[in-house]
């Protein structure tokens, strides 16, 4: 993985200073949008490109693809609500995906002078990018997602696809507060061993990565506000309504929309990308071999080349 040379500050009070890029031309900024204080990094010129990363990573996820497309786009990547060096609300309810949703929308209002972005995503990221396609489709120009459907697509499925429930039980988990106990007494080493660990074994991520992702891990009350997305936006399955789903049940994307998958994607079932497909006007999908739920790191090749495609389009 190419490194972004960063000085991190030693401490874990996030200061403004903590991510500051000396190379490759990457820059770190800070900007007020929808009440809070976001971070984000951005490089190269041209035509804007979002990333939008999942739990529980942080900018940083992205650095393969900034550094791919920063030779011929603008790229910015920010902490997303509640992650690294953006602000972390305490209130469950600041997490709603309505408020994600503003949080990109003025981001973009803020930062890219044309109002409009290729708009990636990825996980909890990538749901949140064809939600906001759906609801600000004036600011999207192209949205690609990874391993993620929309949010009306994932509560229509989480009430009617017995598999899907199945799948994707240990989010229940998540919202219980006992991933923080575990926290507790194993800090950042309980999530690198979520799949990181053999990423690092593999040689795809460094000793340097992850530093980079032990230190915003342990940023004050980062885990709490990124495991508050889930608290904030699955409401009980028996009692979801039609007034959960947001921007509505019907929503649709209308914007170009690429959705890349995996042979090995077990977070949503097999037949997801069928599911996404009912609600994108203009769909097209790629699916990466020998991968899991983040392609984006272990065939970061392939992935750009399947990109690059379709943004020529």
């Amino acid at each position: 993985m190419a490194i972004l040379m960063l000085l991190y500050s030693v401490s874990l009070g996030a200061s403004e200073a903590d991510n500051s890029i000396v190379s490759d031309g990457m820059s770190s900024s800070f900007v007020e949008v929808n009440g809070i204080k976001m971070h984000y990094v951005e490089a190269g010129s041209g035509e804007t490109m979002l990333f939008l990363h999942g739990y529980p990573f942080f900018w940083y996820g992205w650095n393969n693809l900034l550094t791919a497309f920063s030779t011929t786009h603008r790229v910015i990547a920010p902490d997303n609500r509640g992650y690294n060096l953006t602000d972390k609300p305490t209130e469950v309810g600041s997490y709603h995906i309505s408020n994600l949703a503003r949080d990109v929308s003025d981001l973009i209002k803020k930062t890219v002078p044309e109002n409009k972005v290729i708009l990636v995503g990825h996980d909890w990221g990538g749901t949140l990018a064809w939600t906001v396609a759906q609801r600000y489709p004036e600011q999207i120009s192209k949205v690609i997602v990874f391993t993620a459907p929309p949010y009306n697509v994932f509560l229509d499925m989480l009430q009617h696809d017995p598999d899907q429930r199945k799948a994707t039980a240990y989010m229940e988990i998540l919202k219980s507060g006992a991933v923080e106990k575990r926290f507790v007494e194993q800090g950042p080493t309980m999530l690198w061993e979520y799949g990181f660990n053999r990423l690092h074994e593999k040689g795809i991520l460094s000793d340097q990565d992850k530093r980079l992702y032990f230190q915003a891990w342990s940023k004050p009350n980062a885990l709490t506000s990124a495991l508050n997305w889930y608290r904030a936006n699955m409401p009980k399955i028996e009692a979801i309504t039609d007034q959960d789903y947001w921007p509505s049940k019907d929503a649709r994307v209308t914007v170009p929309s690429l959705l890349v998958w995996t042979d090995g994607e077990r977070v949503f079932v097999p037949h997801t990308p069928t599911a996404v497909a009912k609600v994108v006007d203009d769909f097209s999908l790629v699916t990466i071999a020998d991968s899991g739920h983040s392609p984006f790191l272990d065939k970061s090749q392939e992935v750009i080349k399947h990109m690059r495609e379709f943004i020529a389009r």
